[in-house]
């Protein structure tokens, strides 16, 4: 519409960029803010708008309807409620989702756009209900995989804790009635734990400061990119984050070119549903490359990131026009990949977390049970 504009009174602008509103500032999304909608609500609420749209409902009643059901989360029906106030005003659909700012991605209200564009908002929102809620499931079966190791830790930390808070403080006066000093595993605890309570303050301030430290560090691109790129070397975790980020781009690139978002903007946006910054780059090289006449397989070929598998499918859908069928197919293939390596990852974590806190607990409650043992003796001596 800028474009259009602008040359009806007689200019030939030479770049036009989008006003984006700034993204929040981490602490005012974790802290201050409850910034984007989940992926999982936001499955929620475009499923509920395509079906309601698809049975021929008016735009502002499917609104209404979604902003009055219970079972619906509060914070969907309040966002439900502030989009209806919108379209009844006079405003597009997509355009209050943008003016909501980090509440919406830009994918979501680009997509939100081309389906008002081409009439058939109805099928849009279904595809893209369809993406949300693939991408919902993998997010679901990842925190699935880390729960059991998570519990393990948590059973891990408070067994130790029982250890340094209950038995050292019962056993180590027997040694001193005894007149003998502790083992030494025992006189290690004992100090630590004297030192913690001595120091806690100190220890809070550390380990704040250093999340802090940390937090504000990775805000640092360079240093962000440096990291990332370190993290896609590790052998395990190397391949978990590559194999995420090329689903990730290749689905969130096929729906936008599926629905009508031109070439350039939908790799844009493609880009900015990543995670890792490595992959953030290569794809936004490839973006200047597709300005320059490139296809966008050659410069992701150069960015040394992407699998040899999904640059073929990507290269045999440039030539054959359907991208965005082999873009699908990548990422199908890869988030079966992740899923196979996350489920042989637990298989093996699973078990080796299990022998090393058992090892670890078991040898703390040996040494205590030892040191009791040795109080005995010493009082038959």
């Amino acid at each position: 519409m800028a474009l259009t504009l602008l040359h009806q009174r007689g200019d030939h602008p030479l770049e036009v960029t989008a006003d984006v509103p700034a993204p929040l500032r981490w602490w005012e999304r974790e802290v201050f803010g409850s910034g984007a909608i989940s992926v999982k609500g936001l499955a929620l609420l475009t499923r509920e708008l395509a079906t309601l749209i698809k049975a021929d409902l008016p735009l502002d009643e499917s609104l209404r309807i979604v902003s009055l059901q219970p079972l619906i989360p509060g914070k969907i029906r309040r966002t439900s409620k502030a989009l209806l106030e919108a379209v009844r005003g006079g405003e597009s659909l997509s355009g209050a989702l943008a003016a909501r700012g980090a509440e919406f991605p830009e994918y979501y209200w680009r997509l939100v756009q081309a389906g008002e564009a081409s009439g058939t908002l109805g099928e849009v929102l279904e595809d893209v209900s369809v993406f949300l809620e693939r991408s919902s499931d993998v997010r679901s079966q990842v925190g699935s995989a880390m729960l059991y190791p998570a519990v393990l830790m948590l059973a891990a930390v408070a067994a130790l804790t029982i250890i340094m808070t209950v038995l050292l403080p019962t056993v180590v006066p027997l040694f001193k009635d005894a007149g003998a000093s502790p083992p030494a595993t025992l006189l290690f605890l004992v100090n630590a734990q004297e030192a913690l309570q001595r120091n806690w303050p100190v220890v809070l301030l550390a380990i704040g400061g250093g999340i802090v430290a940390g937090a504000l560090a990775l805000q640092n691109p360079g240093l962000r990119l440096v990291l990332d790129r370190w993290v896609l070397k590790l052998p395990i975790a190397g391949g978990l984050v590559s194999a995420r980020e090329t689903a990730r781009f290749a689905r969130t690139l096929a729906t936008l070119i599926r629905n009508g978002v031109s070439m350039l903007d939908a790799v844009r946006i493609s880009g900015s549903v990543l995670q890792n910054r490595a992959f953030v780059v290569a794809v936004a090289a490839a973006g200047e490359g597709l300005k320059e006449g490139d296809m966008l397989s050659t410069p992701l070929l150069q960015s040394g990131l992407f699998s040899e598998l999904a640059l073929r499918l990507i290269t045999v859908g440039e030539q054959t026009g359907q991208l965005d069928a082999m873009l699908m197919r990548v990422a199908t293939v890869f988030e079966a990949a992740l899923q196979r390596q996350l489920a042989r990852l637990m298989s093996l974590l699973t078990p080796l977390l299990t022998l090393l806190i058992g090892g670890l607990v078991g040898g703390l409650i040996l040494s205590v049970m030892n040191a009791i043992l040795s109080v005995n003796d010493l009082a038959f001596q």
